[in-house]
């Protein structure tokens, strides 16, 4: 048999100490930022990241603090932001240029406190270069949370562990709660057809259906905050964004770059040029109009017409794929093609 990785994307873990040595004096509080045939892990509040191999993670398997559940995230409003610069510790592996250049200091308010309160959180965050004031963001709140590790505990105890862990932004409708968010995404994913067998179609099975429903939003959710998620993905073109582009020839009314050049730091934001248009693969092959040529001046004909105006038989390719050996060479009766050279004369010198 073949065991699973327990984690998933976005996990948070609270490393042991030998691990956490072993993987270049990374901090011990880590979130997963994918799993491949190794388990990328990133210092959420440093940015530096770390490869935990399969051999190492199985010699003391690690069970995540907080799961990636929709139910574990909490809402909050960026109020504001400041870049940060890390002095470098000679101690540990080095954060790289890149990484470090996306820390900032951010802080923010819980949606649900607006209004009501004034509690505010400060905080780093390695994805603090994509928010900017207003924009909404998704986190672990570590202080009301239960944890499942005592070592983890202890250590929100002693305050060595952040009141908030931003996990990712949240783009267009989502961030608004708009009631038709996901109708307004200006990409959409192509799936395969499902035949419900007759005896799932019951009331557990609309239970069963608003589950996977949930479950693909939070997918598309992800799709869009996550550039290197979707880089072997094709996403195309949404309903939405083809009637917009149809009323605006120029393409001016589309939201997806209505802000373009405020959001030149935001590489992780679905853009326009990386969306395909649908494929309808159901219309048979293309027509091809008796003369059109190409660039190279060949011209194309629909198949069987060249061959009926110049008055030889023609057998389609279901026809011919029937057609026996002694059928292939038959004499046509009509069939006046080469006739005219036949009776020709030709003087030889």
């Amino acid at each position: 048999y073949v065991e699973i990785c327990p984690l998933c994307k976005d996990d948070l873990l609270y490393l042991p100490k030998k691990t956490a040595r072993n993987l270049g004096n990374i901090s011990r509080l880590v979130m997963v930022k994918n799993i491949s045939n190794v388990i990328h892990l990133i210092d959420p509040l440093s940015g530096q990241t770390a490869a935990m191999g399969g051999e190492l993670f199985w010699r003391d398997p690690i069970r995540p603090v907080i799961t990636a559940a929709r139910s574990r995230l909490t809402r909050y409003v960026v109020l504001g932001k400041e870049p940060v610069v890390l002095e470098r510790n000679v101690s540990k592996k080095g954060t790289s240029r890149r990484n470090r250049s996306k820390l900032a200091a951010v802080t923010l308010a819980k949606e649900e406190d607006l209004g009501i309160n004034d509690v505010q959180y400060e905080e780093r965050s390695n994805v603090g270069y994509l928010l900017r004031s207003g924009d909404v963001c998704e986190g672990y709140d570590l202080k009301e949370i239960q944890f499942v590790d005592d070592d983890a505990e202890e250590a929100r105890s002693s305050g060595k562990l952040p009141d908030v862990v931003v996990v990712l932004k949240l783009y267009g409708g989502v961030a608004t709660n708009e009631a038709d968010a996901a109708k307004k995404r200006i990409f959409t994913l192509q799936r395969l057809d499902v035949d419900v067998a007759e005896d799932l179609k019951s009331r557990s099975a609309k239970k069963d259906q608003e589950m996977e429903d949930i479950d693909e939003e939070d997918f598309l959710r992800e799709v869009e905050a996550d550039k290197e998620m979707r880089r072997n993905m094709n996403l195309y073109k949404s309903e939405l964004l083809a009637k917009k582009k149809a009323e605006d020839d120029g393409g001016e009314g589309v939201d997806a770059n209505e802000n373009e050049d405020d959001d030149d730091d935001d590489d992780q934001q679905v853009r326009l040029d990386e969306l395909l248009d649908g494929l309808v693969l159901d219309d048979g092959p293309d027509k091809v109009m008796e003369g059109a040529t190409d660039a190279d001046g060949m011209q194309y004909f629909e198949e069987g017409d060249k061959a009926a105006k110049d008055g030889i038989a023609y057998s389609g390719r279901d026809e011919a794929r029937q057609m026996e050996n002694k059928d292939a060479a038959v004499p046509v009766s009509g069939n006046v093609f080469g006739k005219e050279y036949m009776n020709k004369e030709f003087k030889f010198i």
